[in-house]
């Protein structure tokens, strides 16, 4: 006789329901989300040889997932989008306990597979991963906070290089306000920020020389004495030390990462850096886990849906359901597969890009779209097959 316990995780609680393949209910209530109750739930297991199923409700469920991966006891963790869709009923009583009920009655007529357990190192990649994305828009709220304050004090240091360089904000830290250096010799202003180039006299002068150039023609709406200086600095040295922290996130990535083969095999691709492959690898897991390519399209959220009826056929498009920041990164990883084509670095995913957009006119982002399903497709056959990236 099967059977099958549903769990319905909750922030406080857990409810359970125990049913029989004949749809009896043999046992049902709720225990603590804490240990404890997780000790009160293992006795009933180990008494019965018990499937167990539950929804993945985030960080209340994770708890959970992981007392059971310690005891070794198998489970079925269901996607919430799946559940609902799966118990929706035309009845609109709703509590933790019918659904602990249903998730139990799904399990005994539907026999979904257990759950497969990824390794450590993902799951620590992941939440590598994860800090350097906060980080990351930690950062560009910095740098918003900064070009705020630099309107008011110096605003065109913005224009002393051309892309987002760290010096910049080293600069900006010894001189938040234009009036700092304003009068003053090139040779004074150079060794303010010599210790910024280190040996470099030329370098210093040079950049001194703009400084001062910029700071001349720069119309301050507050004095040097005004808070605004000290919250530019303050905002300039929480770039850099986000910037700090990303680094070194990223080390931290691919030490953990040297246990696996997946990060050299995606590198191989031309365009795919080494960060691309860490941020894929984590967000994307143990790709071995997915039978077809098919599977990660619908986990990353990029697989097509179509509302046809009638006469009226639509053409598709993507369900957005899966994992957002994949997406995100898919889409990136798509453009440095294209930016490496244009130094001749060809592959099978630039060459559909390249047949696919040839004729088209205005906006490329479904061509952009297809691409990243072939970047899927290729990563899937070479991490499943063990072989990097060899264009024939």
């Amino acid at each position: 006789m099967r059977k099958v316990i549903g769990v319905d995780i909750s922030k406080a609680k857990l409810n359970y329901c125990l049913v029989t393949d004949d749809g009896e209910v043999l046992d049902e209530g709720h225990i603590q989300n804490t240990l404890d109750g997780f000790e009160v739930l293992q006795t009933m297991l180990q008494q019965e040889n018990l499937e167990v199923i539950f929804e993945a409700t985030g960080v209340y469920s994770r708890r959970f997932q992981y007392y059971l991966e310690l005891h070794d006891i198998g489970y079925t963790r269901m996607n919430p989008l799946q559940a609902k869709k799966e118990m929706d009923t035309l009845r609109v009583t709703k509590n933790d306990a019918i659904d602990a009920r249903q998730l139990a009655t799904l399990q005994m007529t539907k026999h979904y597979p257990t759950t497969i357990v990824e390794g450590d190192v993902y799951l620590e990649l992941r939440h590598q991963h994860r800090f350097y994305q906060e980080i990351t828009d930690d950062g560009a709220q910095a740098k918003n906070r900064l070009h705020k304050c630099l309107q008011d004090t110096f605003s065109e240091i913005e224009q002393l290089f051309a892309g987002n360089s760290t010096s910049l904000y080293r600069i900006i830290q010894i001189i938040p306000h234009a009036h700092m250096i304003k009068g003053q010799s090139v040779a004074h202003v150079a060794k303010m920020i010599q210790p910024i180039y280190g040996t470099s006299q030329v370098r210093a002068l040079k950049v001194a020389r703009k400084l001062l150039t910029l700071a001349n023609r720069t119309a301050v709406s507050v004095p040097v004495t005004s808070t605004l200086t000290e919250q530019t600095r303050h905002w300039a040295t929480k770039i850099i030390a986000y910037q700090e922290q990303k680094l070194a996130i990223i080390d931290a990535m691919s030490k953990a990462a040297e246990v696996i083969a997946e990060v050299d095999i995606l590198e191989s691709v031309p365009g795919l850096g080494r960060v691309n492959a860490l941020c894929l690898i984590a967000e994307l897991g143990n790709i071995n886990r997915f039978a077809t390519p098919q599977k990660m399209n619908a986990f990353v959220g990029i697989d097509l849906r179509f509302n046809d009826s009638g006469q009226m056929k639509t053409t598709g498009f993507t369900t957005k359901r899966g994992n957002a920041t994949a997406r995100k990164i898919l889409f990136k990883t798509v453009l440095c597969v294209m930016a490496a084509a244009g130094r001749g670095q060809s592959c099978n995913v630039s060459e559909w890009y390249r047949r696919r957009s040839r004729d088209i006119v205005g906006s490329r982002k479904k061509i952009i779209v297809g691409a990243m399903d072939r970047v899927l497709r290729l990563i899937h056959h070479m991490v499943i097959n063990q072989e990097t990236f060899n264009y024939k």
